[in-house]
Protein backbone atom coordinates (compact mmCIF):
# COMPACT_ATOMS: atom_id res chain seq x y z
CA UNK A 1 0.00 0.00 0.00
CA UNK A 2 1.52 3.64 -0.96
CA UNK A 3 2.24 6.53 1.22
CA UNK A 4 -0.46 9.27 1.16
CA UNK A 5 1.36 11.94 0.55
CA UNK A 6 -0.04 15.50 1.21
CA UNK A 7 -0.78 17.65 -1.91
CA UNK A 8 -0.16 21.44 -2.21
CA UNK A 9 -3.34 23.51 -3.26
CA UNK A 10 -3.27 24.33 -7.18
CA UNK A 11 -3.14 27.75 -8.50
CA UNK A 12 -6.40 27.90 -9.31
CA UNK A 13 -7.26 26.85 -5.61
CA UNK A 14 -5.11 29.48 -4.14
CA UNK A 15 -6.52 32.26 -6.31
CA UNK A 16 -9.69 31.41 -5.36
CA UNK A 17 -9.25 31.56 -1.72
CA UNK A 18 -7.28 35.13 -2.21
CA UNK A 19 -10.16 36.64 -4.16
CA UNK A 20 -11.93 35.18 -1.38
CA UNK A 21 -10.18 37.41 1.00
CA UNK A 22 -10.12 40.29 -1.11
CA UNK A 23 -13.89 40.09 -1.79
CA UNK A 24 -14.20 40.32 1.91
CA UNK A 25 -11.83 43.47 2.61
CA UNK A 26 -13.28 45.50 -0.24
CA UNK A 27 -16.28 47.84 -0.68
CA UNK A 28 -19.11 45.26 -1.60
CA UNK A 29 -17.47 42.30 0.13
CA UNK A 30 -16.82 44.49 3.20
CA UNK A 31 -20.36 45.31 3.45
CA UNK A 32 -21.65 41.82 2.88
CA UNK A 33 -18.88 40.93 5.63
CA UNK A 34 -20.32 43.29 8.00
CA UNK A 35 -23.67 42.17 7.71
CA UNK A 36 -22.57 39.08 8.30
CA UNK A 37 -20.83 39.78 11.29
CA UNK A 38 -23.95 42.02 12.77
CA UNK A 39 -25.99 38.70 12.57
CA UNK A 40 -23.70 37.02 14.09
CA UNK A 41 -23.63 40.18 16.76
CA UNK A 42 -23.02 39.17 20.83
CA UNK A 43 -26.10 40.10 22.65
CA UNK A 44 -24.79 43.54 23.88
CA UNK A 45 -24.78 44.52 20.29
CA UNK A 46 -27.82 43.09 19.48
CA UNK A 47 -29.49 45.22 22.79
CA UNK A 48 -27.81 48.15 21.43
CA UNK A 49 -29.49 47.90 18.72
CA UNK A 50 -32.74 47.30 20.08
CA UNK A 51 -32.56 50.35 22.32
CA UNK A 52 -31.94 52.30 19.26
CA UNK A 53 -35.20 51.13 17.89
CA UNK A 54 -37.47 51.37 20.76
CA UNK A 55 -35.59 55.36 21.09
CA UNK A 56 -36.87 55.86 17.70
CA UNK A 57 -40.48 54.37 18.30
CA UNK A 58 -40.28 56.31 21.40
CA UNK A 59 -39.75 59.47 19.70
CA UNK A 60 -42.19 59.03 17.00
CA UNK A 61 -44.67 58.21 19.51
CA UNK A 62 -44.27 61.28 21.57
CA UNK A 63 -44.28 63.03 18.33
CA UNK A 64 -47.37 62.08 16.59
CA UNK A 65 -49.01 62.80 20.42
CA UNK A 66 -48.04 66.14 21.18
CA UNK A 67 -49.18 67.18 17.66
CA UNK A 68 -52.92 65.69 18.11
CA UNK A 69 -53.05 67.61 21.50
CA UNK A 70 -51.40 70.78 20.05
CA UNK A 71 -53.50 70.83 17.27
CA UNK A 72 -56.74 71.05 19.31
CA UNK A 73 -55.44 73.73 21.45
CA UNK A 74 -54.69 75.53 18.09
CA UNK A 75 -57.97 74.81 17.38
CA UNK A 76 -59.28 76.86 20.71
CA UNK A 77 -60.11 73.85 22.78
CA UNK A 78 -58.73 74.04 26.51
CA UNK A 79 -55.52 72.53 28.03
CA UNK A 80 -58.14 69.85 29.68
CA UNK A 81 -60.63 69.08 26.77
CA UNK A 82 -57.38 68.63 24.72
CA UNK A 83 -55.83 66.43 26.49
CA UNK A 84 -58.73 64.05 27.13
CA UNK A 85 -60.08 63.68 23.28
CA UNK A 86 -56.49 63.54 22.02
CA UNK A 87 -55.48 60.82 23.89
CA UNK A 88 -58.03 59.44 26.03
CA UNK A 89 -56.22 60.29 29.52
CA UNK A 90 -57.35 61.80 32.23
CA UNK A 91 -56.10 65.26 33.74
CA UNK A 92 -56.43 66.69 37.27
CA UNK A 93 -58.36 70.01 37.81
CA UNK A 94 -55.84 72.45 36.75
CA UNK A 95 -55.45 70.57 33.15
CA UNK A 96 -52.90 68.58 33.64
CA UNK A 97 -52.00 65.25 32.84
CA UNK A 98 -50.76 62.30 34.70
CA UNK A 99 -47.29 60.76 34.24
CA UNK A 100 -48.40 57.33 34.35
CA UNK A 101 -51.39 58.06 32.00
CA UNK A 102 -49.37 59.63 29.62
CA UNK A 103 -46.58 56.58 29.31
CA UNK A 104 -48.24 54.40 27.12
CA UNK A 105 -49.17 56.61 24.40
CA UNK A 106 -45.98 58.54 24.50
CA UNK A 107 -43.20 56.39 24.21
CA UNK A 108 -42.41 55.62 28.21
CA UNK A 109 -42.13 57.15 31.53
CA UNK A 110 -39.03 59.38 30.53
CA UNK A 111 -41.09 61.13 27.65
CA UNK A 112 -44.52 61.16 29.67
CA UNK A 113 -42.28 63.29 32.68
CA UNK A 114 -41.16 65.86 29.69
CA UNK A 115 -44.35 66.58 28.48
CA UNK A 116 -45.94 66.70 31.91
CA UNK A 117 -42.82 69.13 32.65
CA UNK A 118 -43.68 71.04 30.43
CA UNK A 119 -47.92 71.31 30.91
CA UNK A 120 -46.93 72.20 34.54
CA UNK A 121 -44.83 75.15 33.48
CA UNK A 122 -46.91 76.27 30.86
CA UNK A 123 -49.93 76.44 33.38
CA UNK A 124 -47.25 78.19 36.08
CA UNK A 125 -46.02 80.84 33.97
CA UNK A 126 -48.68 81.35 31.80
CA UNK A 127 -47.28 80.87 28.50
CA UNK A 128 -48.91 79.05 25.68
CA UNK A 129 -49.23 75.33 26.37
CA UNK A 130 -49.19 74.57 22.58
CA UNK A 131 -45.89 76.23 21.47
CA UNK A 132 -44.03 74.87 24.82
CA UNK A 133 -45.06 71.01 23.96
CA UNK A 134 -44.12 71.81 20.63
CA UNK A 135 -40.74 72.24 21.81
CA UNK A 136 -40.72 69.65 24.15
CA UNK A 137 -40.91 67.62 21.68
CA UNK A 138 -38.60 68.97 19.53
CA UNK A 139 -36.77 68.65 21.62
CA UNK A 140 -37.22 64.67 22.33
CA UNK A 141 -37.26 64.38 18.69
CA UNK A 142 -33.96 65.36 18.25
CA UNK A 143 -32.19 63.79 20.91
CA UNK A 144 -33.44 60.32 19.58
CA UNK A 145 -31.89 61.21 16.32
CA UNK A 146 -28.95 62.03 17.51
CA UNK A 147 -28.60 58.78 19.57
CA UNK A 148 -29.50 57.13 16.17
CA UNK A 149 -27.23 58.98 14.34
CA UNK A 150 -23.91 58.34 17.01
CA UNK A 151 -25.23 54.41 17.14
CA UNK A 152 -24.60 54.35 13.59
CA UNK A 153 -21.84 55.86 13.29
CA UNK A 154 -20.20 53.27 15.63
CA UNK A 155 -21.85 50.59 13.93
CA UNK A 156 -18.98 50.69 11.10
CA UNK A 157 -16.10 50.45 13.58
CA UNK A 158 -17.39 48.07 15.17
CA UNK A 159 -17.95 45.70 12.33
CA UNK A 160 -14.79 46.15 11.46
CA UNK A 161 -13.59 44.63 14.66
CA UNK A 162 -15.48 42.30 14.16
CA UNK A 163 -13.81 41.42 10.48
CA UNK A 164 -10.40 41.61 11.85
CA UNK A 165 -11.08 39.31 14.27
CA UNK A 166 -11.90 36.37 11.80
CA UNK A 167 -9.50 37.17 9.49
CA UNK A 168 -5.91 35.34 11.60
CA UNK A 169 -8.41 32.24 10.97
CA UNK A 170 -8.71 33.27 6.94
CA UNK A 171 -4.96 33.49 6.71
CA UNK A 172 -4.44 29.67 8.47
CA UNK A 173 -6.98 28.33 6.08
CA UNK A 174 -4.83 30.25 3.33
CA UNK A 175 -2.05 28.60 4.60
CA UNK A 176 -3.59 25.22 4.33
CA UNK A 177 -4.70 25.74 0.82
CA UNK A 178 -0.59 26.65 0.10
CA UNK A 179 -0.17 23.27 1.24
CA UNK A 180 1.72 24.44 4.98
CA UNK A 181 0.21 22.64 8.04
CA UNK A 182 -0.69 25.72 10.37
CA UNK A 183 -2.33 23.04 13.43
CA UNK A 184 1.48 21.38 13.42
CA UNK A 185 3.08 24.48 13.39
CA UNK A 186 0.73 25.87 15.93
CA UNK A 187 1.46 22.47 18.22
CA UNK A 188 5.14 22.08 17.84
CA UNK A 189 5.78 23.31 20.92
CA UNK A 190 8.34 25.22 19.67
CA UNK A 191 8.29 28.47 17.62
CA UNK A 192 4.92 27.93 16.20
CA UNK A 193 3.72 27.37 19.43
CA UNK A 194 5.16 30.74 20.92
CA UNK A 195 4.20 32.75 17.86
CA UNK A 196 0.74 31.78 18.20
CA UNK A 197 0.11 32.16 21.90
CA UNK A 198 1.56 35.85 21.26
CA UNK A 199 -0.23 36.64 18.64
CA UNK A 200 -3.63 34.90 20.48
CA UNK A 201 -3.01 37.86 23.51
CA UNK A 202 -2.16 40.46 20.38
CA UNK A 203 -5.53 39.94 19.29
CA UNK A 204 -7.32 39.65 22.71
CA UNK A 205 -5.67 42.95 23.18
CA UNK A 206 -6.68 44.83 20.06
CA UNK A 207 -9.84 43.30 20.79
CA UNK A 208 -10.30 44.70 23.99
CA UNK A 209 -8.80 48.10 22.71
CA UNK A 210 -10.76 48.70 19.74
CA UNK A 211 -13.98 47.98 22.03
CA UNK A 212 -12.87 50.53 24.57
CA UNK A 213 -12.50 53.00 22.47
CA UNK A 214 -15.64 52.64 20.57
CA UNK A 215 -17.41 52.64 24.07
CA UNK A 216 -15.60 55.63 24.48
CA UNK A 217 -16.28 57.41 21.66
CA UNK A 218 -20.58 56.46 22.48
CA UNK A 219 -19.74 57.66 26.32
CA UNK A 220 -18.27 61.78 24.72
CA UNK A 221 -21.68 61.63 22.53
CA UNK A 222 -24.20 61.07 25.19
CA UNK A 223 -21.89 63.03 27.62
CA UNK A 224 -21.86 65.85 24.58
CA UNK A 225 -24.04 69.29 25.36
Amino acid sequence: MGVVTPVAASPAAVGLWVGLAAWLVLARGGRRAASLAAAAEMPGGRARRGRGRRDEAAAEAVRVAVAQVVALLRAGAPPAAAWTRALAVRVDTTGVPRAADLAPVVGGPGHASSVVAAAVLARDVGAPLASVLDAVSAALVTEAEARAEREASLAGPRATARVLMWLPLLGALLGWALGADPWATALDGGAGTAAVCLGLVLHATGWAWTRRLVDAARRAGEEAP
